[in-house]
């Protein structure tokens, strides 16, 4: 049965930072956007890509790239609301966060309202979903109170896997601290559950381990009245690793696992037809993924 889709209204009046609202059986899934950087160079992110080889791929133009090759990304958020359960998945970068990339760093972006547009109060989320622990991906767990970092979702439970609590502790970036700023507040403040990579989270909503890009990466499928979908998170970052799937990103911890991860993650989701919801995918970051040869293709709805 095919997933239903509407869009909301527009925010901030961008085509670009549209949420989009997908109906997967009972599940609701919204995306909530924070920020979308078009024109990208697609070697910043991909060690091994041209503009050349991404322009190639025509059926990218224009949600995913632009007609010269350079790529879209985003940084988006997912809710799910399912049997009165409210889920928000990796909450972006967060506000007035001291960051290396200067695209991340001392932002204002209007999120919150967003979410609030979604229907969603801070007060409202009842888990915290976090396929990874980069500062992309748990930025909106804390605001700034004073000269404190306090917990933004007080009523949640705040997911995260041993062993990428672990990395996250050891692997901190110059000039940075994630872990001290958007981590470390939620584990003070006791609202935080580590669970095992392949959790049942109830609800039909399940992890499935897919490590390389940080060790302890996880992703989340959805299903409900025989509907599926799934939430990469970061095993993959743009629909060009479809058809190009040995592109490793430069973030990938491990490339080589990160490649076998993506080539099991993309097999799945086009053996069970899942509506595949990309984490980073501009656009319209919801599609369906059919074999090409070897390789894969995707199909935005």
């Amino acid at each position: 049965m095919a997933p239903r889709t509407q869009n909301t209204d527009l925010v901030d009046g961008d085509d670009r930072l549209t949420s989009r609202r997908f109906m997967i059986g009972r599940a609701v899934i919204t995306s909530v956007v924070e920020d979308q950087i078009d024109h990208i160079p697609p070697e910043f992110f991909f060690a091994d890509a041209t503009v050349e080889a991404v322009a190639r791929h025509a059926e990218l133009v224009p949600d995913y790239a632009d007609a010269s090759g350079n790529i879209s990304l985003r940084v988006q958020a997912f809710v799910i609301e399912v049997d009165g359960l409210v889920a928000l998945v990796d909450p972006c970068v967060g506000n007035g966060k001291v960051r290396s990339l200067p695209f991340w760093h001392d932002q204002s972006w209007p999120f919150l309202e967003r979410l609030a547009s979604a229907g969603v109060s801070p007060g409202g989320v009842d888990l915290v979903v976090h396929t990874h622990l980069h500062a992309d991906h748990v930025g909106w767990d804390t605001r700034r109170e004073g000269d404190v970092w306090v917990p933004t979702f007080t009523g949640a439970r705040h997911l995260y896997t041993a062993a990428d609590l672990d990395f996250a502790r050891t692997s901190r970036m110059d000039g940075e601290d994630v872990f001290g700023d958007s981590i470390a507040p939620i584990l003070e403040a006791g609202l935080a559950d580590v669970v095992a990579p392949d959790a049942d989270l109830g609800h039909g909503l399940a992890l499935e381990p897919s490590p390389g890009h940080t060790p302890g990466h996880v992703s989340l499928w959805v299903e409900s009245d025989g509907e599926r979908a799934l939430i990469t998170g970061d095993f993959l970052h743009h629909p060009v690793q479809f058809a190009e799937p040995d592109w490793a990103e430069i973030a990938d911890a491990d490339a080589v696992l990160a490649r076998a991860t993506r080539r099991r993650m993309i097999g799945r989701a086009a053996a069970t037809g899942a509506l595949v919801l990309g984490t980073h995918f501009a656009g319209r970051p919801a599609g369906r993924v059919t074999v090409d040869g070897e390789h894969w293709r995707f199909h935005p709805v």
